[in-house]
């Protein structure tokens, strides 16, 4: 059986916070009505998208939030707020593989603190680099970590548009 949106406001209602929440109760495993759907895995490294599974098909949360209010699925959304844990519709958009990308938080093991920026050792000073159009660019070399950081922000202001993150 194909999901729908139709057979998905059947099954479900929308909450504000980002939730569906069962409509009714179907057999077993805590699906019953009233619930919210969806589980994170423990592992977060793994998938970081809370899912379900709708007759016997693997769902992110998010898209079928999407499919609920839009009635189709983009092949890319992103997350406006790069918290991949709030699932209301006014934080999801349509985007481009490319446009997903630009809004992505800075890196776990980023050794500066800001996107954008690395430290040269064949230079001994910080660089600045993007990749503008799917091609990595580099911006220049600084003594100033903080004048390298101001740069990289500026350049993806200008480069990343509606889907810039600073974060």
């Amino acid at each position: 059986m194909e999901v729908t949106q139709d057979l998905l406001k059947a099954m479900f209602d929308y909450r504000e916070d980002g939730n569906l929440i069962r409509r009714h109760s179907i057999g077993g495993n805590g699906n019953k009505a009233g619930r919210v759907i969806g589980t994170k895995p423990k592992n977060n490294r793994d998938n970081r998208y809370s899912a379900t599974t709708i007759h016997g098909e693997h769902w992110c949360v998010h898209k079928l939030i999407y499919l609920y209010h839009y009635g189709y699925v983009p092949k890319q959304l992103d997350h406006i707020n790069c918290d991949t844990s709030d699932n209301r519709i006014e934080n999801l958009r349509e985007a481009s593989s490319s446009e997903n990308m630009m809004n992505r938080r800075i890196f776990s093991n980023n050794k500066s603190g800001h996107k954008g920026v690395s430290w040269s050792k064949s230079h001994g000073k910080w660089f600045v680099y993007m990749n503008v159009d799917k091609v990595r660019k580099n911006f220049g070399h600084y003594d100033d970590l903080e004048i390298a950081a101001l740069l990289a922000s500026e350049v993806r202001d200008l480069h990343h548009g509606n889907f810039v993150c600073h974060r």
